[in-house]
């Protein structure tokens, strides 16, 4: 390895006091720049060093405090897009280089050694990162309280509220803990979304002017897109979404149908042009590998044509001959308006049959009804898909169990740590679950125990037998919320809210179980020892329950209106938690008039059987003719992306399109210096610098705290009342 292109830990070299015995311990072929550079997704991690130093400091004042600050940030970003026309999270990328420009800041203040033990270090920053990713994920219980909140007037005690967030996201610890011998330690088992962290670690904190200009870069990029974004969340928001057919053609619903997409659920957004990176980024167009790109630009035009073909075609008896709203996720009367839940729903959350049959039971619109069919076919089709191309793997995971050959080399480097004992990963589970049953009890959940632990019970064995292996091996992330939710209004059908509490304790363990799978496995790869892991994530998701409730409750509070309209402000939507509610009435009230056999929505639960088998034609097809490349043919992510015209505000994806293909496809063939060197940093910088600026203007300027300060309208900032993109919108 020639000299200019060095790799040397910056803590590393702290740590080892003899710089000759750290130049030993770091083995790399020729490849290791591009792989150290590049976060890609086929390495499988055994480039990484193979020796640590057990004098390396991880768990430090500064470095909780930089876990602290940055879980605050993360947490707030994540709960604020919850209510907002789109959703997005902090970048791990981000996260990761701002605690290490933050942890390195702390190192130049003076102090004892109790505060600054010396640079600031790669576990440290890796300690600090973890804390602050837990905190970002965000808490999935959170949509069952600010759903009770809006749409029930059920505002929960704040201790009872805490119960339910601590124990919907520690229960999944302990499971993690006991699956390591097959979803940690294994070296098959790498994680592949997990690499690129390890990767960044380990580059930012070598040496070299490479690395000072991605810094340099990052800062740059950071503050420009910070300054830039007041422009469309304030100053100027037709940036949002500029449509030139909305502008140019004659105002109808049919050219908002098809090029509106300022407002969740306006339109599909064809060929908008958003200059928003809220709405551009959310798609993640400079990471997003260039196939699964490819399979979402086909689903999306796929979506134009079988979207608008069922709504003018009413099928479901729900289109426009009946009036109903093209998009929409809300519960409707066959006539196409609201359909009255407050009266269909009890105040114990069960359906009163007198005025379902006076009523009549409620409807979807057509469009809805094809997204969750497509939904449920990605479901089924992701686990077939997995496992027809990885099941030499996973059978290899189980021979290997066990057998010293098949451990992980960074494993058996961390064994020189305590590990986190069994029964402390037991005890976290156990606690949270009797947390869980005492919230239930305490105040009326309409679950019962039984249902409660079957819920549990569930999200343990999908972690197992589904999930698990699919995220370890693949790194594909199965979403599973709406495949158990179904489940839970089959087996216990009658109640909203129960329904409500199925879903979130038998899909949030399955998250939570994979987060701790996945930080203890980028542990291993940076060395720490697996109590500073745990403690971390336990530490963060703590932060992360404080900061989620109270950025719940301060915007449901200051923007309730808003976020019942059907399709938000502009600013702020409540389009997810509508989404949550109708699912939850319709499976909880609902599930056998509406989606057993013979019943009109049967299509939707057997899509998920039937999507078990769409991947076989291309699997066996690849095998007859192999030179064809069937292989790259991923049906999930085909129909999952079809389903995506119900993911908000649509009117970034045409610039999220360009930027990927210039970024994934240009950048990588022909500028592959600048694609390794400032692909992904830009990509971190550019979300970041947005994100940070959306949250302080949604807490001083536009309503969070309580108070608004409007900007004068004028043509970039037309009223309310108005799309961003100027398109139709009926009066309602």
């Amino acid at each position: 390895m020639s000299k200019d292109r060095s790799f040397k830990s910056y803590s590393e070299k702290v740590c080892y006091k003899d710089e000759e015995k750290f130049k030993r311990s770091v083995q790399f072929d020729d490849r290791s720049p591009e792989i150290i550079r590049e976060p890609y997704h086929d390495d499988d991690g055994t480039n990484f060093p193979l020796e640590d130093d057990y004098d390396c400091k991880t768990i430090t004042l500064r470095s909780s405090l930089v876990g602290l600050l940055m879980a605050i940030l993360g947490a707030s970003v994540a709960q604020l897009f919850v209510f907002k026309p789109v959703h997005m999270r902090l970048q791990p990328t981000f996260i990761q280089i701002s605690c290490m420009l933050i942890g390195r800041a702390f190192a130049k203040v003076p102090g004892g050694e109790w505060w600054n033990p010396g640079p600031f270090s790669i576990k440290e920053s890796t300690f600090s990162g973890i804390v602050a990713t837990s905190a970002g994920a965000g808490a999935f219980a959170i949509e069952l309280l600010a759903t009770e909140e809006l749409y029930f007037d059920r505002v929960r005690n704040f201790w009872i509220s805490l119960a339910i967030l601590i124990s919907s996201q520690l229960i999944g610890f302990g499971w993690a803990g006991l699956l390591q011998p097959i979803l940690v330690y294994p070296e098959k088992v790498h994680y592949p979304d997990v690499l690129p962290s390890v990767a960044l670690y380990y580059s930012m904190f070598s040496e070299g002017e490479e690395v000072k200009d991605q810094l340099r870069f990052f800062k740059r990029a950071f503050l420009w897109m910070g300054f830039y974004e007041i422009f469309p969340t304030y100053i100027a928001p037709a940036f949002q979404a500029i449509s030139l057919f909305c502008l140019t053609l004659p105002k109808t619903k049919e050219i908002t149908h098809i090029f509106g997409g300022a407002k969740p659920f306006e339109g599909l957004g064809f060929l908008n042009i958003s200059a928003d990176w809220a709405l551009v980024g959310a798609h993640g167009p400079f990471f997003t590998p260039l196939n699964a790109q490819l399979h979402h630009i086909a689903g999306v035009l796929f979506s134009l044509f079988i979207f608008s073909m069922v709504y003018t075609n009413n099928w479901f008896d729900a289109g426009v001959n009946q009036n109903f709203p093209f998009l929409s996720v809300s519960l409707l009367s066959s006539n196409g308006t609201a359909y009255p839940t407050r009266s269909a729903i009890t105040q114990n959350g069960t359906a009163d049959q007198t005025a379902i049959e006076e009523m009549g039971l409620p409807f979807f619109t057509s469009t809805y009804v094809i997204a969750q069919v497509f939904a449920s076919l990605a479901a089924g089709s992701a686990v077939t898909h997995v496992i027809l191309h990885n099941y030499d793997l996973m059978i290899d995971l189980f021979r290997k169990d066990g057998n010293q050959a098949g451990i992980d080399p960074h494993r058996i480097i961390c064994k020189k740590y305590k590990d986190f004992p069994i029964w402390g990963f037991l005890s976290i589970s156990v606690t949270s679950i009797g947390l869980a049953l005492l919230a239930a009890n305490i105040e009326y959940s309409g679950i019962s125990n039984i249902g409660l632990l079957v819920a549990i019970s569930l999200s343990s064995i999908l972690t197992l037998a589904s999930v698990g292996f699919l995220t370890a091996i693949t790194g594909f992330h199965l979403q599973l919320g709406g495949v158990v939710q179904m489940l839970g209004g089959i087996m216990f059908p009658g109640n909203i809210f129960g329904n409500m509490w199925f879903t979130t304790y038998g899909a949030s363990t399955v998250t939570q179980s994979m987060n701790m799978l996945k930080d203890l496995k980028l542990g291993q790869y940076m060395h720490l020892s697996q109590t500073s892991v745990v403690l971390a994530q336990i530490y963060g998701t703590l932060i992360g329950v404080f900061v989620n409730l109270g950025v719940m409750k301060a915007l449901v509070n200051t923007q309730r209106d808003v976020l019942l309209l059907p399709d938000g402000n502009g600013v702020f939507s409540g389009f997810s938690i509508a989404a949550f509610e109708t699912q939850s009435i319709s499976w909880g009230a609902f599930s056998h008039s509406l989606y057993l056999i013979n019943q009109k929505y049967f299509a939707i639960p057997a899509a998920l059987a039937f999507g078990l088998l769409l991947p076989f034609p291309g699997f066996i097809a690849d095998k007859i003719w192999p030179d064809h490349r069937y292989d790259v043919i991923n049906t999930p992510l085909f129909t999952g992306s079809i389903a995506s015209g119900y993911s908000g505000a649509t009117a970034g994806k045409l610039v999220n399109i360009i930027i990927g293909l210039m970024s994934q496809f240009w950048a990588r063939k022909f500028k592959p210096k600048w694609f390794h060197k400032y692909n992904y940093v830009c990509s971190a910088a550019l979300d970041g610098g947005a994100q940070v600026v959306i949250l302080l203007f949604a807490i001083f300027f536009q309503g969070g705290d309580g108070y608004k300060v409007n900007f004068p309208t004028y043509f970039l900032n037309p009223p309310e009342s108005i799309p961003k993109d100027y398109c139709y919108i009926q009066a309602q």
